[in-house]
């Protein structure tokens, strides 16, 4: 068979699979866990081409020229860009979930306890690996990363392969979630850290009404034990706070997907 007859057929889809590749590959590199060492990089790979030949049939034809080298180019990077900018509203849910749990961590006096955490660079606190991880179960349990794969589809669908630019409405958007990353680390942490504070109030008064007790020698197992306590009552309403970000952060998605229909 004559491989120069097949060429212009082959061309299209070979443009297609690139540009699905690169726009699934930057939300898959975004996403939690994506580009950590502890996932190997063969199963990254195999789940990225896997993913990138489900999605060809479904893609609308990429708004590029044929044979302009540069306009490929141009055309991955921005797919690349686009990618990133999906997995970025993902992967903001789950640094307020860590960055919640840093500050119960801090609070209750686990800091020193940090250990290195392989799906994160550097060390973390119990505290912020728990509810990590927590969120990546309940991620995978509501079925929020079929819905996100749900709205990769949705978006080759709607902006054309090599159409989608990050302009403002999307700088906008990832700035709004960026913003309530904060507000979800302060919702978690919240309680841990009410409770912390009536302890400390409670420990400076004692000490100060009976200052031969030397209170504040054993403030820290104190502060540790009422931590911990308060922890554990509030383990079922984090759960449930977690839920309803998690869900915030599908609608954000959703957003994020609308800002880019503005080539």
């Amino acid at each position: 068979m004559d491989l120069a007859a097949l060429l212009p057929v082959l061309e299209p889809f070979a443009i297609l699979a690139m540009l699905t590749m690169a726009r699934a590959g930057g939300l898959l590199l975004a996403l939690p866990a994506g580009a950590s060492t502890a996932v190997p990089g063969q199963v990254r790979a195999i789940v990225l081409v896997a993913l990138s030949l489900s999605m060809i049939g479904i893609a609308a034809p990429p708004a590029i020229a044929y044979g302009d080298i540069v306009s490929l180019v141009v055309a991955i990077v921005l797919e690349v860009v686009v990618g990133l900018a999906l997995g970025f509203v993902v992967h903001l849910a789950f640094a307020g979930f860590r960055m919640g749990g840093e500050l119960i961590g801090v609070e209750i006096g686990l800091s020193f306890s940090a250990v290195a955490d392989p799906a994160n660079p550097g060390a973390s606190t119990a505290t912020a690996s728990l509810l990590g991880h927590l969120g990546i179960q309940l991620f995978f349990a509501l079925g929020i990363d079929r819905l996100m794969l749900a709205g990769l589809a949705h978006s080759l669908r709607k902006v054309p392969l090599g159409g989608g630019r990050v302009g403002g409405a999307t700088v906008a958007a990832l700035t709004e979630q960026a913003s309530g990353a904060f507000m979800v680390a302060l919702h978690l942490a919240l309680p841990i850290l009410a409770t912390g504070l009536a302890v400390k109030l409670a420990l400076a008064v004692l000490a100060r009404f009976v200052p031969k007790l030397q209170i504040f020698g054993l403030a820290f197992g104190i502060t540790l034990a009422g931590g911990l306590a308060a922890l554990q009552q509030a383990l079922p309403g984090l759960g449930e706070a977690v839920i309803g970000h998690l869900r915030d952060a599908v609608v954000a998605f959703d957003r994020t997907i609308a800002s880019l229909d503005r080539p």
